[in-house]
C-alpha cells in the first residue's frame, strides 16, 4: 500500500462521516486491544445504513492494520476529521442577486445590500473595482463614513477617455469630491491595454469589491440599474485565501505600473 492511497482513503472517509458515527467508531478503535485482528474490530463498526461510508470504513481500517495502532487510527480520524470542519468552516459562500426571484422561493441576498453591511462593519480597508458607477449615493455616502473613521478605501475604475468612448461617462464623476480626496483611485492606461481586430482597447470590466477579509464578486457594475432593476448575480466569499489572491492580483498589478495611481 502506498502511504497516498491511505491518506486518500481516510480523507475520503472523513468527508461522508458525521461526528454522530465517527466519535462512537474512534471510541471503538480506542478500546479494542493493541494485538486485535482487523476482522475483531471490524466487527465492531457503529451501524451504518450508508453502505459507501461502511465500504470506506472496512477500506481504512484494512489499510492500517500492520501499519499502525488502532488508538493510533483513531487519533488520525479525529484530527483529520477536525482539520476537514474548520476548512469547511472558511469556505462559506453566499448567492446574491438582483432583480427578479422565483416566487415560491425565499430570495436571495441583494448584491447592494451585501456590499452597504460589509462596508458599514468595515475596519481596515475597502477596495472597489467597476466598469461604471452611477447614481450611488447612499454608497458614495458608506464609503465616505469609512473614511472618516480610519479605513483606507481604493478605487480601481474604467475611464471614458481611457477606454476610448466604450465607457460615456467616468465611473470616478458617481462619487463626491470629499471621497475622492480621501481615497486611492486607480486607472488602467490606455497604453497598457492591448487592442482588438477593430484597434479598440481593452476595457477594464471587473465587478469586484474586498473589504477586510471578504470579497465580493458580481456581475454588477457600481450603479442603480445594477442594484435594483437588472438581473445580476454575484457571491459573498468569506474564504480569507481566495481574498488574499485577489488582493495579491490587484497589487501586483499596480505595483508593475499596470495599474496607474491618479493624483488627487
Amino acid at each position: 500500500m502506498q502511504p497516498q492511497d491511505f491518506t486518500l482513503a481516510v480523507e475520503s472517509l472523513v468527508k461522508r462521516s458525521s461526528a454522530i458515527w465517527l466519535t462512537p467508531l474512534c471510541e471503538a478503535l480506542r478500546s479494542s486491544p493493541s494485538s486485535a485482528s482487523t476482522e475483531f474490530v471490524l466487527q465492531r463498526l457503529p451501524a451504518t445504513t450508508n453502505a459507501d461510508l461502511s465500504c470506506l470504513a472496512v477500506k481504512v481500517i484494512k489499510q492500517a492494520s500492520g501499519i499502525m495502532s488502532w488508538e493510533a487510527l483513531s487519533h488520525v480520524l479525529e484530527t483529520t476529521h477536525a482539520a476537514y470542519l474548520r476548512w469547511r468552516a472558511d469556505q462559506h459562500i453566499e448567492m446574491l442577486w438582483s432583480g427578479p426571484s422565483p416566487a415560491d422561493q425565499i430570495p436571495a441576498r441583494r448584491i447592494d445590500q451585501a456590499l452597504y453591511d460589509l462596508i458599514i462593519g468595515a475596519k481596515r480597508e475597502i477596495l472597489l473595482v467597476t466598469f461604471a458607477a452611477g447614481k450611488v449615493e447612499r454608497l458614495a455616502a458608506e464609503l465616505l463614513k469609512a473614511i472618516q473613521r480610519g479605513v483606507k478605501v481604493r478605487l480601481i475604475l474604467e475611464f471614458e477617455q481611457s477606454s476610448e468612448g466604450q465607457l460615456s461617462y467616468d465611473a470616478l464623476k458617481a462619487f463626491p469630491a470629499a471621497l475622492v480626496s480621501g481615497s486611492e483611485v486607480y486607472h488602467w492606461p490606455t497604453e497598457k491595454r492591448e487592442r482588438n481586430h477593430a484597434g479598440k482597447p481593452g476595457k477594464l470590466h471587473a465587478k469586484v469589491a474586498i473589504v477586510d477579509d471578504v470579497a465580493v464578486v458580481s456581475s454588477a457594475n457600481l450603479t442603480d440599474d445594477a442594484f435594483t432593476r437588472n438581473f445580476e448575480i454575484g457571491a459573498l466569499v468569506f474564504t480569507k485565501s481566495f481574498q488574499e489572491k485577489i488582493q495579491e492580483h490587484l497589487d501586483g498589478l499596480i505595483t508593475e505600473g499596470t495599474l496607474t495611481r491618479i493624483s488627487n
